[in-house]
């Protein structure tokens, strides 16, 4: 049996979540449970708010957690390592996504006792075979008065989302990772791409740092959407779908804003890494055009 981990913020989940639903049509026994300890900076459990996807804490799933947090012990080794022993021997094994996200084609089989798998999974290669379930799945549908002017306006035109992941990215190791990936530059380089390829384009951008981008771009057309946040930032990324082209920073909310975009001649611009200066060859699909700050 598999066990599904899901943490962290929407982005992160739906992509757990996505995974799951392939490893169900491979193993119906297939679960998945959710780490309470990754919620205290993000918006808690967000599949059941935003998708109806509810979660049952049952008896059962929560011996399913016990033995996970053990598995993941690593502080202190002189009591770990004897007890990992004894549940690698009885078949409870965890496995952990490497760091640059590398799809893992033996994942997607059948495993012998209680298999942990614990990471992002954000690769499509790891639910490409159920594309159609999933992006059933993951259909958003916004009904206040705002949205629904900026929704009109996006159908209305040739849109582009630029989505501007700041915040938590600017701070400590987090800017070394993530937050120095997509300067100034990217998005300059970016929005001139775009301007190449498509007539007429009408931005609209996204961003947990709206000041940051009116005080460094100027555009033509150009849209601050300002009225998501906290608990309703989830209607971002519905807007962002309904753009016909997607600027994308590196964050798997905006992965997924772009991903659940179905316009048939789409331009979806990402930067070369997601982590900087790592390579991550299977986080976006193919056909997403890479933008590299560092040639």
């Amino acid at each position: 049996m598999d066990v599904v981990i899901i943490f962290n913020g929407l982005g992160n989940q739906m992509s757990q979540y996505a995974f799951y639903l392939q490893k169900m049509n491979i193993d119906k026994s297939t679960r998945f449970i959710f780490d309470k300890r990754s919620f205290s900076t993000h918006n808690g459990y967000e599949l059941e708010r935003v998708f109806n996807i509810p979660y049952k804490e049952t008896i059962f799933n929560s011996i399913l957690f016990l033995l996970f947090r053990i598995l993941m012990i690593k502080k202190y080794p002189f009591f770990s390592k004897p007890v990992l022993k004894i549940l690698n021997i009885i078949g409870i094994s965890l496995v952990e996504e490497c760091e640059n996200y590398d799809f893992d084609e033996n994942l997607l089989k059948s495993s012998t006792g209680i298999r942990f798998l614990y990471g992002g999974w954000h690769s499509e290669k790891y639910f490409i075979s159920c594309k159609e379930q999933v992006l059933d799945t993951f259909k958003l549908k916004v009904d206040d008065t705002k949205n629904l002017g900026y929704l009109e306006q996006i159908k209305n035109s040739e849109s582009v989302s630029i989505h501007v992941r700041r915040g938590d990215y600017m701070k400590g190791i987090h800017f070394e990772m993530y937050g120095s990936v997509c300067t100034k530059d990217y998005f300059e380089t970016a929005i001139k791409k775009i301007n190449e390829i498509v007539d007429n384009p009408h931005f609209f951008v996204f961003s947990n740092d709206l000041q940051w981008v009116k005080d460094n771009f100027v555009m033509d057309k150009c849209t601050f959407i300002d009225c998501n946040k906290g608990k309703d930032s989830w209607k971002d990324m519905y807007l962002m779908s309904n753009c016909k082209h997607n600027i994308n920073s590196n964050s798997t909310f905006g992965w997924w804003g772009a991903y659940l975009n179905t316009y048939k001649f789409k331009k979806v611009i990402i930067p070369y890494y997601f982590v900087n200066k790592l390579e991550t060859k299977d986080f976006y699909p193919d056909n997403w055009l890479k933008i590299n700050n560092y040639s």
